[in-house]
């Protein structure tokens, strides 16, 4: 069993606070945040909250955060992750965001005294004043590893609430390993072993899950329009959705709609790769990548076009006003790196 995974969280957070003379800490994720995200971030706020009472701690997620996180986060009794902060001095923590440009909040993480970025992508570009990253499948499992869990149940055993008080760090690492890695889909011995030690002090798994299925028909609907505009190239196993501006305001989708797709295209069967095309303004597209890491690893197919993520998850935000070229450009390097040419 891996445990602390080599960093010393609790020694590198008291020295960023003591040495800087700091009384607040900001966390921070990226845009359109998702279940790792808000679990890394409100996670990591509530056990300090817990472990580190002298100290202010104000998480801030995007009001994009995915509907299923959003929910349990919105139940949050603590905090209140949705108000941009307004402080004076302060430290700043960055969780699963493996660039500066994706930081929400990035004039936060800009103004610190100090930053340290926890991270788990390999195409982390080590920003920050200490950066720590492990490649892994959540970055919320690299976090549970690291944090001194027998300190949090000894705080949490002194305040009004001992482990009732939901939800709590338990449950918002829980939340971030169950979503990247799709339900335990992709998941190690360490990440199994994580949950059951989550579960143990307390994780409430059943409504955790319920954040994995949160869509109303009308999501249902709307997402089946998307799928209406789904095409197939590479010997169908690559499946890929564009929308434009025109088509969002006519079919009435966000991007919590158009999320979600990529992987739901890569988990059929007779297809290895998908991945969708939004933009979100005239002219920036958001564009975001899902394979198994095997068939192609999604992080090297995206480095020349300046994104980046993992081996089977990773996103890129472009300018540009010919989309279809861009897409002609990453579906010729993926027949590229199939044929062990890129």
């Amino acid at each position: 069993m891996k445990e602390n995974r080599n960093f010393d969280f609790n020694g590198a957070f008291e020295q960023m606070m003591e040495s800087h003379n700091l009384d607040t800490v900001i966390i921070l994720g990226h845009m359109n945040p998702d279940g790792d995200a808000a679990g890394s971030v409100m996670g990591l706020a509530h056990y300090i909250h817990g472990v580190y009472p002298q100290y202010r701690v104000m998480p801030y997620l995007a009001e994009t955060l995915d509907k299923g996180p959003k929910k349990l986060v919105m139940s949050d009794q603590v905090f209140h992750p949705f108000v941009k902060p307004e402080e004076q001095r302060w430290g700043v923590i960055v969780c699963d965001t493996a660039t500066v440009a994706r930081i929400i909040g990035r004039e936060l993480y800009e103004n610190a005294v100090f930053s340290m970025v926890i991270d788990h992508h390999a195409s982390d570009e080590g920003y920050g004043d200490l950066n720590w990253t492990q490649v892994s499948e959540a970055c919320a499992e690299n976090i549970y590893y690291m944090l001194d869990w027998n300190r949090w149940r000894a705080a949490a055993a002194k305040s009004q609430s001992p482990e009732a008080l939901h939800p709590n760090a338990a449950d918002y690492i829980y939340l971030g390993i169950v979503h990247d890695t799709g339900s335990f889909a992709r998941a190690e011995a360490s990440t199994f072993q994580a949950a059951i030690n989550l579960r143990d002090m307390g994780a409430a798994h059943r409504e955790i899950m319920k954040t994995m299925h949160a869509e109303t028909f009308s999501d249902m609907m709307r997402r089946a329009e998307l799928f209406r505009l789904v095409r197939r190239e590479i010997d169908d196993k690559v499946a890929y959705v564009t929308v434009n501006q025109e088509q969002i305001r006519e079919m009435g989708i966000s991007y919590e709609d158009i999320h979600p797709v990529g992987s739901l295209l890569r988990d059929c069967e007779d297809i290895e790769l998908g991945f969708t095309m939004y933009e979100e303004e005239p002219g920036v597209w958001r564009c975001s990548f899902r394979s198994d890491g095997k068939w192609v690893d999604v992080n090297e197919l995206m480095a020349p076009f300046g994104g980046g993520g993992h081996v089977g998850a990773a996103g890129l935000r472009k300018r540009t006003d010919n989309v279809e070229e861009l897409r002609n450009q990453i579906l010729e390097r993926i027949r590229l790196m199939r044929a062990g040419k890129a």
